[in-house]
């Protein structure tokens, strides 16, 4: 046939499913999403934070006044860090929850009487009556010895300053919050504060799983985060340990544990349904909160209800009561159900949406635009005021053949609502952390795939204030090196011969930390003949021992100005004893701690390049069309490709090659890729001179330069007739 022109366009999205001869849409692609019905590259992203702890199982973002507050929880810890409008980190706070006492105080008043009693729980904490002892601050402390020398069970310890007995329970956790204390005084008054402020301690486990609301609190007028963790990362049938914690949403300090009910659990999660907090868990454990106070999940308000038979394993709001009034979406492990507030005594009620439905993680539940997406184990479903199965003849199978079902826990969803997308992340193969993500273009209703950068992400939050999600890596880094760090070295005879004086201290004991470099400085007068030495034995030589002297420098004479010891601390250094190599019994003990790491944590949709400090590098991002055949019109021939028109909005250079069979189970033959640059210098480089045949034909662009960037047009191609002939 003679030289025809077609526009060289398939239908939107990356089809996975099926062969590639029998679709029209898109074979193949990588970091690439449809727009308009046209591909075009997925942004960039740049690191903002580089030290998170631990590998993140769980991230949130909280916008004000111009700083997002981000938490991450890992398997021992809950980091946060702030960043500006520009994407700059604040250095990572620990906010990891620790065991704390609860505490409670009598502040006595009065000149003359006595303590008789004092009773926390009902139980009494002291031996006998105390009385009044020359000023009321003398018998606040003779009451507090009293209490702190007598054994009760539980037991209590007490601490007086001025008039205030503070009373600190032995029992360490939430359990005695609440606690009323009473006393029993003659002639004496006092005021008096309940046991509060115990704490749980975070129950450390590789399996923790975070997630994170934030709810405002009309008791303190405070607005809290409030941090929900269990062991559900193994598996969403998890029936222990689910913890709830909170703590002030812009604060550092350490979160503190909230207290549940009797007979209810939290093993599921959380949701802020405001003004209630929203807890669930195994066997259909719904509960709530007083209304207007997270943090109060037994007072008068409070509710608990289990409502299914299975374990919910997810809450989110939803717009379904009447006017304004709170109601929720909970996804239990094979139904989805609804709870409305219906006020008086009741409060709330709850109904069945659908059985028979799953979901994969609690993670992979997406809000978008108030259609509710997620991941079955078989299936994609929505709820739009029903629940329905998302079609999918893109990548279904592609999808559920090929995620590691031990992992599956950890797959999570985001949305990118500029380019109408919903994603869900998780781990491909043999794969262990999320190394790819199926795409859900809502708008352009298609679907396609990707491989996730840096060896993939673990978790991620979308944030309004950059329009782009925050997503964490899984690759760790060394934490940077520390400045040199000086010590000043002084020599003293305290009476049993000359010992050194580290900072001040008699023969301190130290730490070192791999690849950081510490001086020994001994300009001091005092240290003249007393040159200091290291050695991996006590005492150096005068123990046995020789000198230690990798990465050891010594400068000057001791005793000078300038003189010092200086070492830069090798991996896998031994524990360091330092010593003076002229006289024995003078020094101290050097502990040596490895160097940690961090975990990076990614701002996408950043201009289009991979930023990692200082680096930058290109991002390769590629499509290939569907087939091009002469087949589908009836003619047994071979389709010649002569020249390409490229069309795109393009900066940097972009390649073409063409690609294809002979027939449908023939090999593939790829064939020379060519270079077309953004602008046309010269006029042979405003068209691709291709000149290869296939009888299954497609093209293959793809941009992998510096700055590179493209979004497609109405690229035309030139063909004619082939070879005729069926095999390849």
């Amino acid at each position: 046939m003679a030289i025809q022109t077609a526009v060289l366009k398939s239908s939107p999205g990356i089809k996975r499913d099926g062969t590639k001869f029998e679709g029209d849409n898109y074979t193949d692609g990588q970091w690439v999403r449809w727009q308009r019905g046209l591909p075009r590259k997925m942004g960039g992203f740049k690191t903002t934070q580089k030290y998170l702890q631990e590998l993140s199982r769980g991230f949130s973002t909280f916008t004000q006044q111009n700083y997002v507050y981000c938490h991450s929880g890992g398997d021992t810890t809950l980091d946060r860090f702030t960043l500006d409008a520009t994407g700059n980190s604040s250095i990572v706070t620990d906010r990891t929850p620790t065991l704390q006492y609860a505490y409670g105080t009598v502040t006595l008043i009065g000149g003359s009487g006595s303590v008789d009693m004092i009773a926390v729980n009902g139980v009494n904490i002291m031996s006998g009556s105390v009385p009044f002892n020359t000023d009321i601050n003398q018998t606040a402390t003779d009451v507090a010895s009293n209490i702190t020398a007598h054994t009760s069970n539980p037991n209590y310890t007490a601490t007086a300053n001025n008039a205030i007995i503070t009373i600190t329970s032995s029992t360490g956790g939430d359990s005695v919050n609440g606690y009323i204390i009473t006393n029993t005084l003659t002639t004496l008054t006092s005021t008096i504060v309940d046991m509060n402020y115990g704490s749980d301690a975070l129950i450390n486990s590789e399996y923790n799983l975070w997630m994170f609301d934030v709810q405002y609190d009309s008791s303190t007028s405070q607005n809290y985060l409030i941090s929900h963790v269990a062991p559900n990362l193994d598996c969403i049938c998890n029936d222990r340990d689910g913890q709830i914690f909170f703590g002030e949403v812009l604060g550092t300090g350490i979160l503190q544990s909230i207290t549940l009910p009797a007979g209810a659990n939290a093993t599921g999660g959380i949701v802020s349904l405001h003004p209630y907090l929203f807890y669930y868990g195994t066997d259909g454990v719904i509960g709530h909160s007083v209304p207007g106070e997270p943090t109060d999940l037994n007072g008068t308000g409070s509710g608990l209800a289990r409502v299914w038979g299975q374990k919910i394993i997810k809450g989110m709001p939803m717009r379904a009561g009447s006017g304004t009034a709170p109601a929720g979406l909970f996804w239990a492990f094979d139904a989805v159900l609804r709870a409305t507030f219906t006020g008086g005594s009741t409060i709330f009620q709850y109904d069945v949406i659908a059985t028979g439905t799953s979901i994969m993680s609690p993670q992979c539940v997406v809000d978008y635009d108030g259609v509710f997406y997620w991941v079955g184990v078989d299936r994609f479903y929505m709820f739009n005021g029903v629940v329905r199965e998302v079609p999918n003849t893109m990548n279904l199978n592609y999808f559920f053949d090929n995620i590691n079902v031990n992992h599956q826990t950890k797959c999570f969803g985001f949305q990118i609502p500029k380019y109408g997308e919903i994603w869900w992340c998780y781990p491909k193969g043999t794969a262990t952390e999320c190394t790819h993500a199926v795409v859900f273009n809502v708008r352009e209703n298609t679907w396609y795939d990707t491989e996730l950068p840096n060896n993939g992400r673990s978790a991620g939050h979308f944030n309004n204030s950059f329009a782009a999600p925050i997503l964490t890596g899984v690759e760790s880094s060394p934490l940077p090196l520390d400045p040199v760090t000086t010590f000043a070295v002084t020599v003293s005879n305290p009476g049993s011969g000359n010992k050194y004086y580290i900072d001040g201290t008699q023969q301190a004991t130290i730490s070192f930390r791999e690849g950081n470099t510490y001086r020994f400085d001994q300009s001091n007068g005092t240290n003249a003949g007393h040159p200091l030495r290291l050695s991996t034995v006590s005492d150096g030589t005068h123990g046995g021992g020789a000198e230690y002297v990798t990465g050891v420098s010594t400068v000057g004479v001791p005793g000078n100005v300038g003189a010092y010891t200086q070492i830069t601390v090798a991996t896998g250094a031994p524990t360091l004893y330092y010593y003076c190599s002229a006289h024995s019994g003078m020094g101290g003990q050097i502990n040596i701690t490895v160097r940690g790491i961090g975990f990076k944590v990614w701002q996408h949709e950043f201009k289009v390049d991979e930023y990692d400090g200082p680096s930058v590098s290109p991002i390769q991002s590629y499509f290939e069309t569907a087939d091009l055949s002469t087949l589908v019109t009836g003619k047994n021939e071979y389709l010649r490709i002569t020249t390409l028109e490229p069309d795109f909005v393009q900066t940097g250079d972009m390649t073409v090659n063409v690609t294809g069979r002979a027939n449908s189970r023939a090999p593939e033959v790829i064939g020379t890729t060519f270079t077309f640059p953004d602008t046309a210098a010269q006029p042979y480089e405003q068209i691709v001179m291709l000149k290869e045949q296939r009888r299954e034909l497609r093209v293959r662009f793809e941009s992998n330069s510096l700055y590179g960037d493209y979004q497609m047009g109405q690229i035309i191609g030139h063909f004619d007739s082939g070879d005729g002939t069926d095999l390849g």
